[in-house]
């Protein structure tokens, strides 16, 4: 079985981090080791970092990883010792090489930075320069110390000595650089000898800024760098730099992480040489560059342009809002023409015990893996050559992260070239995570909503039926009172013997009209009970059936209209009799409470204010139409424009929560499949406009 190395670097995107990549793949073989490259980022400052900047690194005991080679000098090229010890911790006892810096009891490749900034500042002496402004990176970063002590010990052996305001901190890039060298001509008002930088990155922006200020490079300012990035010898004038060995410690790193697995014991450092090479923009005759000829510009720019349109057709997808699994089947011959045939997501989720585990949710590949057997942290590919060369491809693992969510990771393999575009796709794969998941949890959350609106309707409903019942009930109970009386009032005139003819036909009047009032009022009460107990019903269980719509919406008022009472409201109605539909009789009786309420509450100020509040029914062209109005106090265009949003209100002050109109256009929009229209105006009232289309009405006719 092959051995399993991963290496932790920030970047797959950095020329010097591909260099490193380049060196490791060149010098293992993929018959016996498979590499997984993890891309990380720049660990942040002591006072910034957290525990879950490490959470990937974490992840490595879940892999089966053999060995690690740790890029230090690059995650944490701006960070302290603390910091890269807890990444050491994290990776736990697995046989560690770091390429870059230096980590106590840790393996090392080390390039000898001392030497070549060494031989750069003894060139900028020869050539005349003493005022040197230079221009470093952070504090803690291992090479801008080596770098900056060949500095300083050259000025010394030389007799001279470095002001403190001509060292400046930087962060190792062309933005940063450039800046600092802006802000230190505005205020020296002068030009210095040359600007040494710590790193070619700075140089870079170094050189652009002086080219905004038309300063000439070398007449007026010497400039150097360091690392010799592939762009030093293009960018005009050609930069003087150290070559930084990249390769060789990706190389060499390689190698000892092998040993190290195999059990050998290491030494605590290999230090590799450097040099530097001089260039036109300290005064160096410029060399003549081969020129590639036109027929292969012209294939690098085809191949440039057909890589780019790929990707922009990736992230195009990435940007729509649907499911991962829909952007990923769209995406797969996309990827596969870019040199990414396979990509896998596994996803943080926990078990029926509570335990998190993380799990393979979506795979591209065009094997017959199932996705229900593949529940290892690794695909199954993973242990198979990659090619015929070792450079052909690599297999990548990035965080899926969005803010501070972790939501697991990605694996892929891809060609080398595009490897870097696997760490963007990995925040954009976590966004489209985190956006179903808010989806999940909205839908939920609405469905808890819309259930409590329900048991606020019930509870509604049990009220009107307190209030339309209890007159009947107080009548009969009244007359029953009434005949119980007359009944002993008859009884003590037998036993007294006093009781006449008129007297007994007097009783038999009275207690005929009273039993008819009980009888009556009994009858009113039953039949209220029933409406009230269908609407009950219907309110809640979802369940389909045919109605006489103006009939149940009778009913449906008759559990409101005791909110009116003491009010300056009236209810008009004005209903078709005969219209027939089958549909959700709940969802339209939460729908005629939720908008007589609206009426109520907002557009009538709670009943104080005078007005009314229309309910017509009828027929329309095709099919019919709904409509609820009110004469209150309307509203503008803008509020219109937001009534149907979630949580949007204009009486937030008054316990309004914005749901309500929400609901009204998903039950009626969504369960019902009918339509709703608003009509209003400031001051002139609200009309909801609901049509019922004839598809409805055919229902029912099927239905009976």
């Amino acid at each position: 079985m092959k051995k399993r190395i991963a290496i932790i670097l920030p970047t797959l995107s950095q020329t010097i981090d591909q260099q490193v990549i380049r060196g490791i793949q060149t010098s293992l073989d993929p018959q016996l080791y498979s590499c997984l490259f993890m891309p990380v980022g720049y660990l942040p400052d002591e006072q910034d970092f957290q525990d879950k900047d490490l959470w990937l690194i974490k992840q490595l005991s879940k892999l089966d990883i053999d060995g690690v080679v740790l890029y230090g000098g690059g995650v944490g090229y701006k960070t302290s010792d603390t910091v890269m010890r807890k990444v050491v911790e994290a990776i736990g006892e697995l046989p560690i090489v770091n390429v870059g810096s230096v980590i106590a009891g840790i393996p090392s490749v080390l390039v000898d930075n001392y030497s070549g900034m060494y031989q750069l500042t003894q060139h900028m002496l020869e050539i005349g320069c003493k005022d040197i402004l230079y221009i470093d990176g952070p504090e803690n970063n291992f090479d801008s110390q080596q770098r900056y002590k060949a500095f300083r010990d050259v000025l010394a052996e030389h007799g001279l000595s470095h002001a403190p305001e001509q060292h400046l901190h930087g962060d190792m890039t062309p933005v940063g650089a450039g800046k600092l060298c802006h802000q230190w001509l505005a205020k020296q008002q002068r030009l210095p000898d040359a600007i040494m930088c710590v790193n070619d990155l700075s140089a870079k922006g170094v050189i652009e800024e002086l080219d905004k200020q038309q300063v000439a490079i070398p007449e007026q300012v010497k400039v150097s760098g360091f690392d010799d990035f592939e762009y030093a010898d293009a960018i005009r004038p050609s930069l003087t730099t150290a070559i930084y060995p990249a390769q060789r410690t990706g190389s060499l790193a390689a190698q000892l992480v092998v040993e190290s697995i195999n059990g050998a014991t290491l030494d605590a450092q290999y230090q590799l040489e450097t040099m530097s090479i001089l260039r036109a923009s300290t005064g160096a005759p410029a060399k003549d560059v081969e020129l590639r000829s036109n027929d292969e510009q012209n294939r690098l720019l085809i191949q440039q342009r057909d890589s780019n349109a790929q990707r922009l057709a990736v992230t195009r997808l990435l940007h729509q809002r649907q499911t991962l699994d829909t952007i990923l089947t769209q995406a797969q011959p996309t990827l596969d023409e870019l040199g990414i045939p396979e990509l896998y997501i596994y996803q943080q989720g926990f078990s029926e015990q509570g335990k998190s585990h993380t799990y393979l949710a979506h795979r591209l590949q065009p094997g017959s893996l199932a996705l229900a057997e593949s529940v290892t942290p690794l695909p199954a590919a993973f242990e198979e050559v990659i090619g015929d060369k070792a450079h052909q491809g690599l297999w990548v693992i990035s965080e899926l992260k969005s803010g501070n969510q972790h939501f697991g990771y990605m694996v892929a393999l891809t060609e080398g070239v595009h490897a870097e575009f696997i760490e963007f796709m990995a925040p954009q794969i976590a966004d489209i995570i985190d956006h179903q998941r808010l989806l999940e949890e909205t839908k939920q959350y609405q469905a808890q909503v819309e259930l409590s609106e329900k048991m606020a309707a019930l509870g509604g409903l049990v009220s009107g039926v307190a209030h339309e019942i209890n007159t009947p009930l107080g009548n009969s109970l009244l007359a029953a009172s009434h005949l119980k009386e007359q009944i002993a009032l008859l009884a003590s005139q037998m036993k007294n013997q006093q009781l006449t003819k008129a007297n007994f036909e007097k009783f038999v009047d009275d207690a005929s009209n009273t039993s008819d009032i009980i009888i009556s009022s009994a009858q009113r009460a039953a039949e209220l009970i029933t409406s009230f107990k269908q609407v009950a019903v219907d309110q809640s269980y979802e369940e389909q059936r045919s109605i006489n719509l103006a009939d149940y919406i009778n009913k449906v008022l008759r559990s409101l209209q005791h909110q009116l009472k003491g009010t300056k409201v009236s209810l008009n109605t004005q209903l078709e009799p005969n219209l027939h539909v089958f549909t959700y009789p709940g969802a339209i009786a939460q729908v005629i409470t939720n908008l007589f309420g609206n009426a109520l509450i907002h557009g009538l100020g709670h009943g104080k204010t005078e007005g009314k509040i229309s309910i017509s029914l009828e027929k329309a062209g095709q099919g019919a139409q709904l409509i609820v109005a009110d004469t209150g106090k309307g509203a503008s265009q803008e509020t219109v424009s937001h009534i149907f949003e979630p949580f949007y209100t204009t009486a937030r002050g008054q316990g309004g929560c914005g749901l309500g109109m929400h609901i009204v256009y998903n039950l009626i929009t969504q369960k019902l499949q009918w339509q709703l229209q608003v009509d209003t105006q400031p001051e002139k009232g609200f009309r909801f406009i609901i049509s019922i289309p004839q598809q409805a009405l055919n229902q029912t006719e099927a239905a009976n």
